[in-house]
């Protein structure tokens, strides 16, 4: 589901909608997507300790609709892994990092960083919002929606079987992802802020989303007949032909808590404080969604507890139950669904002269800011596809990675994880231009060693710590490529501190919490080399007596202190 953080939608959308809401402001409303993903973990573990029981929690009384494996019974290592690292955050109170990790993954799927008001450089350019992070066709499956072309009830049966294996996709590239740290933008309505997040629980957010998106009725078609277990049809998000449409409720309406894409019952919006947060005050289909996504937990918590030789068949077998599961649907009853007028609602695209509206009629409600800043009604959807894609393109042209994580990129958004915008103005892609597609994460994990053999390290992992040979605790870096072929050296677990040095004399090399002149070339082969800083134009070299580190004018690479092995280490094993 499109889930738009509520408050951010208030506040400025009046037109798109996300499915499952995301929070995005001041409280004015309140979580969605974020509730889903925090709620289902912190009962599947047990450890709920903000929301009391409610004792009118309809699922007490459920004959049907509740997860089916919760067994962590094998996962008992990575559970301890998960509680022993808590995480204190005012906003969702995830309690545990993992939790938080996840959430601001599956906000990325919405939102990619965005600060939403202004997810453009000028008036007079896209919306990099909508254009980058949803409306382009190739992401529709991230939210378990059709494509624009997804025509007729086999249309349904496409981007149906799409989503499944894209959620296969997502929840296998997440167990398999390197173990490590990352620093992403979490977006939101008017500023976005630079979050720290567990690589593995982040990308299993990806996952988290789309799963979740099955069940508003906004994406899908659901019935109460089996506590909204089982798909009939999947929805359309810009007026596909012969199928119904998301409702692009405005967020700024009277009837907000009417959209489906809203979780909680129009009853609990003059609630206030995290009691309001119950299972009573929860919409039907919501309520499901929330069990479903404890067994998703369950899953994944299963696959990661299992060795790395065997978690990608792990992986590929736990993805396909909850499809079987959850996002199930009868191919047969698919293809008829719509032959059935009552099937209809009043947004379903028609040509047969039936229950429904025209294509046009669909169109002209659609505002869509073309790359140009322009927002004409388009003529016809094939129109409306190719703007968003020459949006899309520009916004794409805009964005450059921050100096020192250009290692990590989201293959599908097709932008990286932690990025800037190239300038405050905007510039032009030519016609033929294209976005790059990187690796997902290019970044090769290394130890670097000196002459004497001895591995980089440090007493204490912080800002302005030195980097010795004697301490207490080894560097696993992440070479990171810069636009200049050379490199940045990133710690791996934690994505704030490089490779650099001091400003001193001696110029200590030390781990420093910014990338600034700390691009460094490598010169040599067969894992030996010298590591030359760009901005200096000075050679790396070691004080053997002291066991010390420096960038000073004394480097040279003909000297034996100024030679380095470098190793590639597997981190996952």
């Amino acid at each position: 589901m499109k889930i738009k953080t509520l408050t951010m939608l208030i506040v400025c959308c009046s037109s798109n909608a996300y499915a499952f809401t995301q929070w995005g402001g001041s409280g004015l409303t309140p979580m969605g997507h974020e509730w889903l993903t925090r709620a289902s973990a912190l009962e599947l573990l047990n450890s709920e300790d903000l929301i009391k029981p409610d004792p009118e929690d309809p699922r007490l009384n459920w004959t049907q609709g509740h997860a089916k494996n919760l067994d962590l019974e094998i996962a008992s290592n990575e559970v301890s892994k998960i509680k022993n690292l808590k995480k204190s955050d005012k906003l969702y109170e995830p309690k545990y990092d993992a939790i938080f990790s996840a959430i601001v993954g599956e906000r990325w799927v919405d939102i990619a960083g965005f600060n939403v008001i202004d997810g453009f450089i000028g008036q007079y350019g896209p919306d990099c919002f909508d254009a980058t992070a949803q409306e382009p066709a190739d992401l529709q499956q991230d939210h378990f929606m059709r494509r624009y072309d997804d025509i007729g009830s086999q249309g349904g049966v496409s981007a149906a079987k799409r989503a499944q294996n894209r959620f296969i996709d997502h929840f296998v590239n997440a167990a398999m992802a390197n173990e490590k740290r990352i620093l992403v933008w979490d977006g939101g309505a008017s500023s976005s802020t630079q979050s720290e997040v567990d690589y593995n629980y982040f990308l299993f957010g990806r996952a988290v989303h789309l799963f979740q998106d099955s069940f508003s009725l906004e994406h899908t078609v659901r019935l109460p007949e089996d506590n909204y277990k089982k798909i009939r049809q999947v929805k359309g998000y810009i007026c596909s032909d012969s199928s119904e449409q998301h409702s692009h409720s405005s967020f700024t309406s009277s009837d907000f808590y009417d959209s489906n894409d809203v979780i909680w019952k129009k009853k609990s919006k003059s609630d206030t404080g995290w009691q309001s947060y119950k299972p009573s005050n929860m919409k039907p289909a919501a309520l499901t969604a929330l069990e479903a996504s404890k067994d998703l937990w369950a899953a994944f918590i299963r696959t990661m507890a299992t060795n790395i030789n065997e978690r990608e068949t792990t992986a590929r077998k736990e993805a396909q139950q909850l499809i079987d599961t959850w996002l199930s649907f009868d191919e047969e009853e698919m293809l008829s669904w719509y032959d059935n007028e009552k099937n209809r609602d009043d947004t379903f695209v028609t040509s047969d002269n039936k229950k429904g509206q025209s294509q046009k009629t669909c169109l002209s409600n659609i505002s869509f800011k073309n790359s140009d800043g322009s927002k004409p009604t388009p003529t016809n959807i094939e129109e409306l596809a190719s703007n968003i894609e020459k949006s899309r393109n520009k916004c794409l042209f805009n964005i450059e990675p921050v100096p020192g994580f250009a290692d990590l990129y989201d293959p599908y958004i097709k932008i990286p994880y932690n990025w800037q915008w190239k300038s405050n103005s905007w510039k032009t892609p030519g016609q033929d231009w294209a976005p790059s597609t990187p690796k997902p994460d290019n970044g090769e994990v290394i130890n670097i060693l000196a002459y004497d053999n001895n591995q980089l390290s440090a007493d204490t992992i912080a800002n302005n710590s030195k980097i010795i040979t004697s301490g207490k605790k080894g560097l696993d870096f992440i070479k990171v490529p810069s636009e200049n072929n050379g490199y940045y050296f990133r710690l791996n677990n934690y994505p704030n501190l490089f490779f650099s040095y001091s400003a001193s004399a001696d110029g200590t090399v030390k781990l420093v919490n910014s990338p600034k002149q700390s691009e460094f070339i490598l010169i040599g082969n067969k894992n030996t080399y010298n590591i030359k800083n760009t901005y200096w134009d000075q050679f790396v070299w070691y004080n053997k007596a002291k066991k010390s580190v420096h960038l000073t004018s004394h480097g040279n690479e003909k000297n034996t202190d100024s030679s380095w092995t470098i190793l590639n280490k597997d981190i996952n094993n």
